[in-house]
């Protein structure tokens, strides 16, 4: 396997990758908590996430956040890297076309909504190719040629950005293909000039459907999990304002479920543990609350909060298998209202 380790470094988020594991606290720039190497009362752990590495003063364990995943789990690196997601980004490469080098230095800030003036995303040619987009943490320009283009777009109908898939055959031949999703956004740079960015949308990000929240105010909200998942929804079930989130799981903390505010929302998990996780939420290792879509809903001042129980199901079945596979949308439907119960939330 070859794994482009810092790229994969880049995208990993440290900080929530330790708190799965740890009970961290801020303190200034950085998080702290009590060293899970070693026993101690007084935290000497600290985690650095600018700098992408974590260091005990007690016991003087270190490391990026691979080697923070194979500490605590006893993992090899290859292992770690296979868990993290090592072999989707070395995959990845083989998509990338036409590279350009470019100034990489400084930040790029994403432009919301985007311009009238920026230039389409995909090429007006219909070869389903993207126009130049520039990656910032690798300081060149890239072409991509993705299976589904998703629009995030501004309760007025403004573009905010783009989420993209891509299916990637496994570097090591096996014949099985993993999906890469990256966030697309306009983007000005340190010497003000403009580019379509692989780059995040802000914090907090955007949920996919605020132009549905906005069109059906009364409207319950359907919450799933995934663009293609958003996109089956909301074409089956019109009385419903369907949403979903960037990021995936590992987005949950980064998003505005502020649109959620005195809406009445029902969320269909995909059927596996991390599905339910993502929709419920969870506990970690370490014992600490790890929050899902009912406690944000919660939070957000949701008016009540329901979710389908897909147990039985095959694992991974989501709302656009069970259209793929033929259930109409009334049959499926007729099957989630009568396994809907009310979710009683505790507080994460």
């Amino acid at each position: 396997m070859s794994v482009d380790v810092e790229r994969l470094k880049a995208q990993l988020d440290i900080v929530e990758l330790v708190g799965r594991y740890v009970q961290i606290k801020r303190a200034g720039k950085e998080y702290e908590a009590c060293c899970p190497f070693h026993d101690e009362r007084t935290p000497s752990f600290t985690v650095i996430p600018h700098k992408g590495f974590f260091h005990c003063f007690g016991c003087g364990a270190h490391g990026d956040v691979i080697g923070f995943y194979q500490q605590i789990t006893g993992k090899t690196f290859r292992e770690a890297v296979v868990d993290l997601g090592g072999e989707s980004f070395a995959a990845a490469r083989d998509i990338e076309r036409r590279v350009v080098e470019m100034d990489p230095a400084g930040k790029w800030v994403p432009l919301m909504p985007v311009p009238a003036d920026a230039p389409a995303l995909m090429n007006s040619d219909a070869s389903g190719w993207t126009v130049p987009i520039f990656n910032p943490k690798r300081g060149r320009m890239t072409r991509l040629k993705p299976v589904r283009v998703d629009e995030y777009l501004s309760p007025g109908g403004d573009v905010l950005g783009y989420v993209l898939r891509s299916d990637i055959p496994d570097a090591g031949g096996s014949g099985k293909v993993r999906k890469w999703t990256p966030t697309v956004t306009f983007c000005v740079g340190p010497q003000g000039n403009r580019q379509w960015c692989l780059q995040h949308f802000p914090d907090p990000r955007p949920l996919l459907g605020l132009d549905a929240l906005a069109a059906k105010p009364d409207a319950p909200v359907l919450v799933v999990e995934g663009e293609k998942c958003r996109a089956a929804g909301a074409g089956a079930w019109p009385q419903y304002a369907v949403v979903g989130w960037p990021g995936g799981s590992n987005g949950l903390a980064k998003v505005d479920w502020s649109p959620l505010h005195m809406r009445d929302v029902v969320l269909w998990p995909d059927a596996d543990d991390a599905g339910r996780k993502a929709m419920l939420g969870w506990a970690n290792e370490g014992g600490m609350a790890v929050p899902g879509v009912a406690q944000y809903a919660h939070r957000a001042g949701a008016r009540s909060i329901r979710c389908v129980d897909v147990a039985g199901q095959p694992r991974g079945w989501d709302i656009a298998d069970a259209l793929d596979d033929g259930w109409s949308p009334s049959q499926l439907a007729g099957w989630a209202a009568s396994r809907v119960a009310r979710v009683n939330v505790v507080r994460g």
